[in-house]
């Protein structure tokens, strides 16, 4: 009986072992990464693999890991996981592809060049079309090194073309847009967010400084592109020659008196600009060629050298014969009201009757009764300058007529408001008041 039972015990340890040597470790480049119990089945999922990958990419791969096998002592039923994708997950495949390097860095690949090459001009070309069809294109290119190379990469890091697209053309920073608040301008936004008035403008071309109301929105910084795309282009434009001012002296005209005895003629020249745009924006411009078409024709000006008119007597003002100066220009208490105003001229005591003289040549504007000035005249002497005369007894122009440097034009009066005889005498440059001390 005891020898039955060990020959049972023998025979049993014998099965037991014969079990375990039917299953297989399999080694991925010496990592276990499952069990089969014939190698061949793992060596067919690899192959299928490999062969599915190529009929994929439409080229040949190259399998850079090594398959080993090595008998074990555990029951196959002990066989646990998904050797096919286990493989898939850790087997690395290569094959030839385009790489895109930016500044040196390896940035995305895929299988064809014209893939890469396509989306790079297609790129570019979103900042030549709004070019001029006459602007001569030197150069466009990206500001940042963009190199193509050929070579082995792991099938795993290939995108397809839409993929690469959607990368290159993805910002590395999005646009900073901000909404205006009350009491904002355009000085608090840029020393809030840290940048220059200049800058936002050039960033909103739409917005007016003036107009920005609450609500609004405004790009702060503008979006980081991945590239940059550098234009260099000559640009031929026809442009204006301001035309020069000739000024000749004349004595028998007054200061500040012009008048023009030629107009002038703007010419016009034909030149040539080299520019740099960065993403559209012009970043630079010099003139490379330069050739004048018409040249321009001077204008020629007289100007009046005479600072008064003479009238004889001890107290010349120009426009009158007077006795002082009784009220100067500028601000005042008015002597009627005693409220503190603006005195838009100089008053001129002079006697009742007193002759009151055309600062210089002109045409009449205005004759007659204005308010508290009383009787007055407004002489139009050109190029926006004006000369007032009022409170007078007498007038002896119309409107209309022209008059000449110290001409007889009335008489010194105290019509309107007024305390007693005397010449209000105003300039005027472009309606604005000046001091009349400046021309007399």
């Amino acid at each position: 009986m005891i020898l039955l039972a060990i020959a049972a015990l023998i025979l049993i340890g014998f099965g037991y072992h014969h079990q375990q040597t039917l299953a297989y470790d399999v080694l991925l480049d010496g990592e276990v990464i499952g069990q089969v119990k014939d190698p061949g089945e793992a060596k067919d999922l690899l192959q299928n693999y490999v062969e599915q990958t190529e009929k994929k990419l439409g080229q040949e791969v190259e399998l850079t890991s090594s398959l080993d096998f090595e008998p074990n002592r555990l029951k196959p039923a002990a066989l646990a996981g998904n050797l096919e994708k286990i493989l898939r997950q850790k087997v690395e495949l290569l094959t030839e592809a385009y790489v895109l390097y930016i500044d040196g860095e390896k940035y995305l690949a895929v299988l064809k060049k014209d893939d890469i090459t396509g989306i790079l001009e297609e790129y570019k070309s979103r900042y030549l079309t709004g070019i001029d069809e006459t602007d001569a294109v030197e150069e466009a290119g990206f500001k940042q090194q963009v190199e193509v190379k050929k070579e082995q990469v792991s099938v795993d890091t290939l995108v397809t073309p839409e993929e690469a697209r959607e990368k290159i053309n993805a910002p590395l920073k999005e646009a900073q847009v901000v909404k205006v608040q009350k009491g904002d301008n355009l000085w608090l936004l840029a020393r809030r967010y840290g940048t220059t008035v200049d800058e936002l403008t050039r960033l909103n071309p739409d917005i007016k400084p003036e107009r920005l109301y609450p609500g609004d929105e405004l790009v702060i910084s503008p979006e980081k592109p991945l590239l940059d795309v550098v234009v260099n282009l000559e640009k031929t434009v026809r442009e204006k020659i301001p035309f020069p001012t000739e000024y000749r002296k004349d004595s028998t005209m007054f200061r500040r008196e012009r008048r023009v005895i030629r107009p002038g003629r703007e010419g016009e020249k034909e030149v040539t600009y080299r520019i740099a745009l960065v993403n559209g924006v012009e970043q630079n411009r010099e003139v490379v060629a330069e050739k004048v078409i018409r040249e321009p024709v001077s204008q020629i000006v007289k100007v009046g050298t005479k600072t008064t008119v003479s009238r004889g007597g001890r107290r010349n003002y120009g426009v009158v014969q007077g006795k002082r100066v009784s009220s100067g220009f500028g601000w005042r208490r008015n002597p009627i009201t005693g409220r503190r105003q603006f005195h838009a001229g100089v008053d001129i005591a002079a006697s009742y009757g007193n002759g009151v003289y055309a600062y210089a040549e002109g045409k009449v504007v205005y004759a007659g009764w204005a308010g508290g000035y009383g009787k007055v005249i407004f002489i139009d002497h050109g190029n926006g300058l004006e000369t007032r005369y009022a409170h007078l007894s007498r007038i002896y122009v119309k409107v209309g007529e022209k008059v000449r440097a110290g001409q007889r034009i009335g008489a010194v009066g105290s019509t309107g408001r007024s305390t007693g005889p005397h010449l209000h005498f105003e300039v005027r440059v472009n309606g604005r008041p000046q001091s009349p001390w400046k021309y007399l």
